[in-house]
């Protein structure tokens, strides 16, 4: 397998190669078109001018903790046109699809954020969560654990406020149940905050839960085979070739796309550098590489010219 080349140090026929090889472009969100906090220069002028070429752009997080109308005020912000609510995936979004599917009607425990619960609620799934703001004792929390009615999936995510409470109430329902299922969106090990700060991910929470109930998780998110069946029927793919995946991400993203039948490309604008990418083993290494998302503006025009 060929080392990952930057897209700009392709001569011009292989740029025109590379971009006439796709139709459908798959792409992260944070890390590769904003940060978590902050911005990326030019990613929106990219998007636009993907768009101009002829490209189907879809964008894909693994952060549920935005309302659709927070995701559609980023893109507006960044000067992105023409971007729509469905043309955003997420894991809640996701869990509501499979919950539809394979559990419909049924009562779930969220440990998810407000606005994926939110999300629920507006979708008409039938949830429980807790939100604890007083002081706990062990007696109150012996009350809060308290299980009034079976639930027949916990629901775990990114979720910036969880506490301890909602942890073991997410064991304790997995624990008294062996019909419940532990369904989880993002399985990220590390977060892009911002410009240089990168912070731990969730996954070590979700390894706990694991732990003490003895389950393993149904993932919905990046990388999950599972989310790339879905994209096959909600992106309508019949040729994964003619699609590239784009990330800053070894495993979320590259293996992702990769175990689609994408091609792959990584960004180094999110939490990898290129020294990560050529230390990685060769199978785990992407088909391209760029400094930013940025840099498809610059292709674009190399290609005219």
């Amino acid at each position: 397998m060929a080392p990952p080349r930057h897209i700009l140090e392709l001569s011009q026929k292989e740029q025109r190669q590379f971009i006439d090889s796709f139709d459908l472009v798959i792409s992260d969100c944070d890390g590769v078109v904003w940060m978590l906090v902050g911005w990326i220069p030019g990613t929106g002028v990219a998007v636009n001018a993907l768009k101009s070429a002829g490209k189907q752009i879809k964008f894909v997080s693994n952060n549920s903790f935005r309302t659709d109308e927070q995701y559609m005020a980023k893109f507006k912000h960044i000067g992105a046109n023409n971007v729509h609510d469905d043309d955003v995936v997420h894991p809640v979004k996701t869990i509501v699809r499979y919950l539809n599917k394979h559990r419909p009607g049924q009562r779930v425990y969220s440990l998810m954020s407000l606005e994926a619960n939110e999300t629920l609620r507006k979708q008409g799934i039938d949830f429980e969560s807790l939100q604890v703001k007083e002081h706990l004792t062990a007696a109150s929390l012996v009350d809060h654990l308290s299980i009034d009615k079976p639930v027949g999936a916990v629901l775990f995510d990114i979720h910036l406020d969880m506490s301890y409470v909602e942890l073991a109430k997410a064991i304790r329902h997995l624990q008294q149940n062996e019909d419940c299922q532990l369904i989880a969106g993002g399985s990220d090990v590390i977060m892009p905050l911002a410009e240089n700060l990168n912070v731990a991910g969730f996954f070590d929470f979700l390894e706990h839960v694991k732990r003490y109930t003895q389950r393993e998780a149904t993932f919905l998110g990046k990388p999950s085979p599972i989310l790339g069946e879905m994209f096959a029927e909600m992106f309508e793919i019949t040729d994964p070739k003619r699609c590239i995946f784009i990330g800053d991400t070894l495993v979320q993203d590259v293996q992702f796309g990769k175990s689609c039948g994408y091609q792959s490309l990584l960004v180094l604008s999110g939490c990898l550098t290129k020294e990560d990418m050529f230390n990685a083993p060769v199978d785990a290494q992407p088909d391209y590489y760029a400094d930013s998302l940025a840099d498809f503006t610059q292709l674009l025009q190399n290609i005219q010219e």
